[in-house]
């Protein structure tokens, strides 16, 4: 860690419409403005499969602010099968377990490459989404639009079919969703990278009391990890596409603590854990607790679980 920043656009719509702040957007802006980077990758979505699907862009006038994507996405894939396609330098947004992959790639091809890392707690699987849709009773087919953050902080799921429907962020029928554990890949119950710490820089939510409290167009966690990065983010604050103001690095931490505990003490557990996560990817074990009626069941059992082994 080279320097710790809170910072936001200084573009309203772009602020506004991004997951937290609108910084990693901005930056990506600059980049091409300056003619630093060629190409880059946004994310379209598909109303018939309900997948956000990546597609490549020479320009920033291509680029869709989508904020925050919970569903998994085969990006380590998508620049595998499209290195060819790849012009010049290249920058893009990635989860901790993406990064070394989409680099080896890039350096493999003759491109420089830019990441704006992501912190992650957990990737959810498109299942996560079927099974919102399925409990508030809204059929795929019905789906024109789905966005999973974006439009104010910190936001939540925006859903566009014969109804228009918001389910926040936090403290929701999502948030339980989302922390079930049912949805998550394997992987990612062990993960020791919640700070992405190979990407350039590093972009995350100011999940602080002071934030929550305040905040409410969106603010951005910044993690400077390079010295190419240090550079870029300088040089984008001096042309005024951001606001910046450093912050003490032990905030960032806190601001991920309670994910860096579970997984360092699920690491810890590993026989145990073992077992927890086959529990969970049982089918009946699945079959019987994803039932809405004893839906709160599985969530006692996991705050009791987590709670006393991890």
């Amino acid at each position: 860690m080279i320097d710790s920043y809170i910072g936001y656009s200084t573009n309203e719509t772009i602020r506004y419409q991004s997951s937290s702040g609108g910084v990693g957007s901005s930056l990506l802006k600059w980049l091409f403005e300056k003619q630093i980077i060629e190409t880059s990758i946004t994310f379209v979505f598909n109303h018939r499969s309900l997948r956000y699907e990546p597609k490549l862009i020479y320009s920033y006038d291509d680029y869709v602010v989508t904020g925050s994507i919970y569903q998994e996405i085969d990006l380590i894939g998508f620049v595998k099968r499209n290195v060819d396609r790849i012009k010049g330098s290249f920058a893009c947004f990635a989860l901790p377990c993406q990064v070394a992959a989409i680099r080896n790639y890039l350096k493999e091809a003759g491109h420089e490459s830019f990441i704006i890392g992501l912190t992650c707690s957990s990737q959810q699987t498109i299942e996560a989404t079927y099974y919102l849709l399925k409990r508030l009773k809204v059929k795929k087919e019905d789906v024109r639009k789905l966005q999973y953050r974006g439009n104010g902080w910190p936001s939540g799921i925006q859903i566009e079919c014969n109804r228009n429907i918001f389910i926040p962020n936090n403290n929701s029928l999502w948030s339980e969703i989302f922390h079930s554990r049912f949805f998550i890949r394997k992987k990612c119950f062990l993960c020791a990278n919640t700070l992405n710490t190979a990407s350039d820089i590093v972009l995350a939510d100011p999940w602080l009391e002071f934030y929550l409290k305040n905040e409410k167009v969106g603010k951005t966690l910044v993690v400077v990890n390079s010295q190419k990065a240090s550079d870029y983010l300088k040089r984008c604050y001096s042309d005024s596409y951001i606001e910046l103001s450093p912050i003490d690095a032990n905030l960032i931490l806190q601001s991920q603590l309670y994910t860096i505990e579970r997984k360092r003490r699920a690491r810890n557990s590993l026989k145990i854990m073992t077992v927890y996560i086959n529990l969970i990817n049982n089918k009946w074990y699945r079959r019987l607790f994803l039932n809405p009626v004893l839906w709160n069941l599985h969530l006692y059992f996991k705050r009791i679980i987590e709670n006393k082994i991890i």
